[in-house]
């Protein structure tokens, strides 16, 4: 069995983080952000177990079998999820700074597709389309590349997800391309970034309603 590659994990992390604040947005601005407040998670999938992670302030319904591992690269957290039979990783970053709130969604999602590591040519990303379900701010571009290394063919979905003027979520979803049934994966990792929700970092916070 092939598994999605490991080997855009380490610099997919610095990648997903400063794509964003490259693109060439509007200059940031100097006013106060609003004040951040939990957000509810969802109470469906009911079988699925809620996970929240304060280092990087995000929650979300994880489902069975999935492991959740963080990492750090570069001053960077983030969030490695995998799918039980490994065909599909997940790498989610999380940004609050103005820079990166200021790029425009579509921007910031084709060239974080695009500066992806460890494939053999530079991604090109399908033109951004909106990622429906969620109460955030959201789009989705998808390509497909070959690894360097083991050379496997695989495809890589970027989700842009933002709360206006608060956070900035990108997630990588990244599969086996080779393995038809690591579709069914990819459509449980959507599902489950549908019901990610903000969280202020450091101790738990009272949740929005």
């Amino acid at each position: 069995m092939r598994h999605a590659s490991r080997t855009f994990s380490l610099g997919l992390l610095v990648a997903l983080a400063l794509a964003g604040p490259g693109c060439g947005g509007d200059d940031a601005t100097t006013s106060q952000p609003p004040s951040e407040v939990a957000q509810r998670l969802p109470t469906i999938p009911k079988h699925w177990q809620p996970h929240r992670d304060l280092s990087i302030g995000y929650a979300i319904r994880k489902p069975p079998g999935w492991q959740v591992t963080r990492s750090r690269a570069s001053g960077v957290n983030a969030v490695l999820i995998r799918s039980p039979d490994h065909l599909v990783a997940v790498t989610l970053v999380a940004a609050r700074d103005p820079e990166s709130l200021s790029v425009p969604l579509e921007q910031f999602a084709t060239a974080a597709l695009a500066a992806l590591p460890g494939f053999r040519t530079r991604l090109q990303p399908s033109p951004p389309q909106p990622f429906k379900g969620t109460p955030l701010d959201a789009v989705q571009t998808t390509a497909n590349g070959t690894t360097k290394t083991r050379k496997i063919e695989e495809r890589a979905t970027l989700l842009v997800l933002r709360r206006d003027h608060i956070v900035n979520y990108t997630v990588a979803i990244v599969e086996n391309a080779r393995r038809g049934y690591s579709a069914k994966d990819r459509g449980v990792a959507l599902r489950m970034m549908r019901t990610l929700r903000d969280q202020p970092i450091g101790p738990a916070a009272p949740e929005s309603r």
